[in-house]
């Protein structure tokens, strides 16, 4: 009996430190300053540059889109904490807006739920907003993937939004940790 409790004690440990891993950025392995491959990635017009900045604290990750053009620059940061099953994310300004002719609208929020996968290799969002639109508000959800290479070297994004048919994806190479 002694060794069932022991042996039941041993796996409630164990699950508890793999939660615990779980919500622990080992996304030192996302962390660092990235630069799209515009070459090899979905057309991000009006956009010239983009550089994706990711940090990462106990269970809190930052997103920071560095986007520019001219003298035109945009910096679109998305603070989450994976410990919350949600999270609200003000939102100035929606600067995905390629020639569309949408807003960021509703209460100029974003409800995003955050998760890691295999081991902090993968980050995934899934988000939800309110566009303004000519025809009215839209409704928007935005999953998207953000996924480092096995070397660590690259990260690719790929985003799916209900507006759209295809995914939008983005492929980065690390140029700082």
């Amino acid at each position: 009996m002694q060794r069932i409790r022991f042996a039941l004690g041993g796996l409630v440990a164990l699950v508890a430190g793999a939660a615990l891993l779980a919500t622990e950025p080992a996304s030192k392995l996302l962390t660092g300053i990235w630069r799209l491959l515009p070459e090899r990635s979905t057309d991000v017009s009006p956009w010239q540059t983009f550089d994706l900045v990711i940090s990462a604290e106990g269970s809190r990750v930052t997103l920071v889109r560095k986007l520019a053009a001219g003298r035109r620059a945009y910096d679109d940061v998305t603070a989450l904490d994976l410990s919350q099953p949600v999270n609200r994310v003000p939102v100035k300004w929606w600067g995905d807006n390629r020639h569309l002719g949408a807003y960021i609208g509703g209460d100029r929020t974003k409800t995003v739920r955050a998760e890691l996968l295999d081991g902090g290799r993968i980050l995934r969002t899934s988000a939800d907003l309110v566009l303004d639109t000519q025809q009215g508000p839209r409704a928007v959800n935005i999953l998207t993937d953000y996924k480092v290479s096995a070397g660590g070297a690259r990260l690719t994004l790929v985003e799916q939004r209900s507006t759209r048919n295809g995914p939008v994806v983005c492929l980065f190479e690390r140029i700082a940790e």
